[in-house]
């Protein structure tokens, strides 16, 4: 076994994958992925173990993934897939390794380090993100570039060249046991092909292509878009990468616009293309920097960063949209006065929810230098907050207590419902309601099958 096998296949390094996975999955919907983190939960250090073991003895099977199709925003489809726990783990440890800060074990490696850590490229690199790619951008202009052009590559995952991936990795690390398995992570078996019929298109080939959804993803995207890096790089242009978003910055426009050529021809040596300034997509443009120009969600300017005007509109949609939705489960409490709340969102969870918008999207964007968009979209949230609140009291004003205080979304201690037990019964026969204690009874013999009965199921059953 090689020293990057034994490095991936540790229990340390198998723990810390697990603790990262864990992180993420804890807030899936998928109940298979949730039944699967829980069996691990319950035994750990035996799941961790018998992965160590499968990895050292080189019989990790990786399994067949779930593909479901995502809509994008300009309507078209994507293809996702959904891993099990295990090989998240599984490739979490691989990227643990790859992006080694141990010295020794970088020696290991070739050139991989060096590539991972490309300083123009962002995205998946531990310690870098969207706030270092904008802060090099504004370098760029500082020293004076004076014109840009940005674009998105188009159908980006589908089209890496997964060959060239292993290529690379082989050519790189003398530890084929680890090549074998980095190529196994890379590989994409569905569980449900009959299910998605004429969207397989969207989902990785036999040699081309890596899945949407793979922790993997990111890494063979950035190993394949080494020499793209490189080229771009080069005399007097710049570019700064993030995925598949990439913009070109140099002197003037003419000179951007040069360069542009050269990245649709390196992007066509690798099968891929990308979306042209004036081709309608709204993907691409160009122009003078001093004019500002939208990359990554910022409007980047001269003076200064700002969150995009995209971005900006979105916030308050999605703030209108919580007071909508809101709006409809506070009316559905006034219109039917019997109604019982549990967990239904009202007033305050709305309040509430829009509070955690507000504060995640402010978090997004801290290192902006130009906050006067921060003024300016809390004075339109104040407008729909107090529309919200004039609203809320109009509606409330001639209602019972109960009923507006679950309008309100303070909840009802009469309203939680009862278990069905004997003594349930009893208490009613005493009150001498026949018909109820029958439905009670009723719903005792079906717990005791194993079902579920309330309180107010039983009563509905009257």
């Amino acid at each position: 076994m090689g020293e990057i096998t034994q490095a991936v296949s540790s229990l340390e390094n198998l723990f810390r994958a697990w603790r990262d996975v864990r992180s993420h999955v804890s807030r899936t919907s998928w109940p298979h992925i949730t039944s699967e983190m829980n069996e691990i939960d319950a035994s750990p250090l035996q799941s961790l173990t018998e992965i160590q073991r499968a990895l050292e003895r080189n019989a990790y099977q990786f399994q067949k993934k779930l593909g479901y199709t995502k809509r994008k925003s300009g309507g078209s489809r994507r293809g996702i897939t959904i891993h099990s726990v295990r090989d998240r783990i599984v490739q979490r440890a691989i990227l643990n390794v790859l992006h080694t800060s141990d010295a020794k074990l970088k020696q290991r490696l070739g050139t991989i380090p060096a590539v991972l850590n490309s300083p123009v490229s962002f995205a998946g690199v531990p310690g870098r993100g969207v706030p270092e790619a904008i802060a090099s951008i504004v370098e760029l202009i500082r020293q004076g570039a004076g014109g840009f052009v940005y674009s998105d590559m188009k159908d980006f995952f589908p089209c890496i060249p997964r060959h060239e991936v292993v290529a690379f990795i082989r050519a790189n690390v003398a530890d084929e046991q680890f090549a074998g398995l980095f190529e196994q992570a890379l590989e994409t078996e569905l569980s449900n092909p009959e299910e998605l019929r004429e969207m397989l298109a969207l989902f990785p080939g036999a040699e081309i292509g890596v899945a949407q959804g793979s922790l993997l993803s990111v890494l063979a995207g950035n190993i394949v878009m080494r020499r793209f890096d490189e080229v771009l790089n080069t005399g007097d242009i710049a570019m700064i990468r993030y995925l598949d978003d990439f913009v070109i910055l140099a002197a003037d426009v003419a000179t951007a616009e040069k360069a542009f050529s050269l990245a649709q021809s390196e992007l066509a040596r690798l099968g891929m293309a990308c979306y042209a300034p004036g081709d309608g997509s709204q993907k691409a443009f160009i122009g003078k920097v001093a004019d500002g120009f939208d990359f990554l969600g910022c409007r980047i300017h001269p003076d200064g960063v700002s969150p995009s005007r995209k971005n900006q509109r979105k916030l308050l949609r999605d703030v209108q949209a919580v007071i909508r939705e809101a709006k409809k489960e506070i009316l559905a409490f006034k219109e039917d006065e019997a109604r019982r709340r549990r967990t239904e969102p009202a007033y305050l969870q709305a309040l509430s929810q829009i509070d955690r918008k507000l504060r995640g999207w402010g978090d997004v964007y801290q290192f902006v230098s130009n906050r006067v968009p921060f003024s300016q979209m809390d004075k339109a949230v104040d407008r729909m907050l107090e529309d919200f609140r004039l609203w809320f009291a109009r509606q409330t004003k001639d209602t019972g207590l109960r009923v507006r205080r679950r309008m309100s979304g303070v909840a009802l201690l009469a309203d939680t419902p009862p278990k069905v037990r004997g003594s349930d019964v009893e208490t009613v026969e005493i009150l001498g309601d026949k018909d109820l204690t029958a439905a009670l009874r009723q719903g005792i013999k079906e717990a005791d099958e194993g079902q579920t009965v309330s309180w107010e199921q039983a009563k509905q059953e009257l």
